[in-house]
């Protein structure tokens, strides 16, 4: 029998030799512990051959990430993009903006009729308005991934978050238009083995591909 303490409340855990390697719940506080091997037993060479199962190879240490066993930590932390993901819509927003505010220096300096004001004023508000609505979007929502589980929040004010353990996701999706491939930024949804569906799904993210290859690191494929 393998015999450990759970990385997060210590609590003792007790499980058949044939788990070493794997990844187990904790009965108490829910932590994500990886099974060490037995004890008197050699450790788990990284280099090995054919013969020893893939899932003990640590991935994501050899790609110079935080190793996928002993305490969770967070690996990143990513916030949708604020500019790249509406790069057409930010620029013309910006642009009536300045010339909104051009134009309403310009009335007062050249005696223009006061009428000129109902037209700048109300789009240097919009313009204001839409940069104010997208800086709270990306603030918004986020994804964290740690070495453990994969965490969306959402929410300004108030907050909520939904997870996936790594070892249950089942697909990940990417989404992008054909500007946003050239910017780099899309949707990525996750959805775990006892879900139907997409559990989670943050769009405007910066480099999503980029991201599915740091979550595959701690999946057990």
């Amino acid at each position: 029998m393998i015999k450990f303490n759970c990385d997060k409340c210590d609590m003792e855990i007790e499980l058949e030799d044939n788990l070493a390697g794997t990844k187990y719940e904790c009965l108490n506080c829910g932590d994500i512990n990886r099974v060490p091997s037995p004890t008197g037993s050699d450790p788990i060479p990284f280099e090995h051959d054919e013969a020893v199962d893939s899932k003990h190879i640590d991935k994501a240490a050899k790609a110079g990430f935080p190793p996928d066993q002993g305490p969770e930590v967070r690996v990143l932390k990513v916030r949708r993009c604020w500019f790249r993901s509406r790069v057409i819509r930010f620029s013309l927003t910006v642009l009536i903006g300045l010339l909104s505010l051009i134009g309403l220096i310009w009335v007062p300096v050249t005696d223009q009729s006061i009428w000129w004001v109902a037209l700048f004023a109300p789009l240097l508000l919009m313009s204001i308005g839409l940069l104010t609505w997208w800086w709270i979007d990306r603030l918004s929502a986020s994804l964290e991934i740690t070495t453990k589980r994969t965490v969306m929040l959402k929410g300004f004010f108030s907050k909520s978050s939904s997870e996936v353990v790594h070892d249950n996701i089942r697909n990940i999706q990417i989404d992008q238009t054909f500007t946003q491939r050239l910017m780099k930024v899309g949707r990525i949804g996750i959805s775990s083995s006892g879900q139907d569906g997409i559990e989670l799904q943050v769009n405007h993210l910066k480099d999503p591909e980029y991201l599915r290859q740091v979550i595959d690191l701690y999946r057990p494929l």
